[in-house]
């Protein structure tokens, strides 16, 4: 590959619960003249996947434990958003300087469990989750689309997150289809001839974190870009899911 092409969906409506995610980009497409070719990958945002899977829950009506009304009062924060924190999370690893750092229970480590409250109607303590199955949700919506356009369409569902020991957000794969989402390049050679022994690429990653330039994190309301000329025929087909590692081999906890 010599280059790669990155084109926002302009003017892309806001998203309502139980919207239908395929005809609305299908309609964005036609609406902004674009061409699709096989092997175009899609990436959205993951919010507004999951507003249409109505994702939203509504923080005054979730049962609070006495253990999350405690940490809440440490942390002073809503006793709300910490249950709802717990009830994502499989554990909470830090809660050192006023950040709640947990491995979510699908697997990654996030803060707030990925919990949003940006972005989303202005309404009384409502939050917004991450969708229940994202790689589900990739799946269907990669051959949906596949199957309207007639055409091999690959998926990612991104989101963002922090990094260790560096600043700011970066946007990553939530989840995949279609896709070489991790790249082993152990046994390659590099330009000298030496083998390479511990390489692999988060494919999912860049592409994902290179379409959040376009996507913004603040009011662009650009949530789904097309990436044009990038080659997966070289490598397997594997979901973003791959990228978790286990906690005995994450080089930071």
């Amino acid at each position: 590959m010599n280059s790669i092409q990155l084109i926002a969906l302009n003017d892309f409506p806001s998203i309502e619960p139980y919207d239908d995610l395929v005809k609305i980009i299908l309609k964005s497409i036609n609406s902004n003249n674009i061409s699709i070719d096989d092997r175009d990958v899609i990436v959205i945002a993951h919010k507004i996947v999951s507003k249409a899977e109505n994702r939203y829950l509504d923080l005054n009506k979730i049962d609070v434990s006495e253990d999350a009304k405690n940490l809440a009062i440490d942390l002073n924060k809503d006793a709300g958003l910490i249950q709802a924190i717990i009830n994502e999370s499989n554990k909470i690893l830090s809660t050192d300087k006023n950040v709640v750092i947990v491995e979510h229970k699908l697997g990654f480590i996030n803060i707030n469990a990925g919990i949003d409250l940006s972005n989303i109607p202005r309404s009384d303590n409502i939050a917004l989750l991450l969708p229940e199955d994202p790689s589900k949700s990739a799946k269907n919506l990669s051959e949906d689309l596949s199957k309207a356009l007639n055409k091999d369409i690959s998926i990612i569902i991104s989101d963002s997150m922090t990094r260790p020991y560096r600043s700011g957000i970066v946007n990553f794969a939530l989840a995949s289809h279609n896709l070489p989402s991790l790249i082993d390049l152990k046994g390659k050679e590099d330009m000298y001839g030496n083998k390479l022994k511990g390489t692999e690429v988060a494919v999912a990653d860049e592409l994902a974190s290179a379409s959040g330039l376009l996507m913004g994190q603040a009011n662009e309301m650009k949530p789904v870009i097309l990436v044009k000329g990038f080659n997966k025929s070289s490598y397997e087909v594997n979901n973003a899911f791959n990228l978790i590692v286990s906690e005995n081999d994450d080089l930071y906890r």
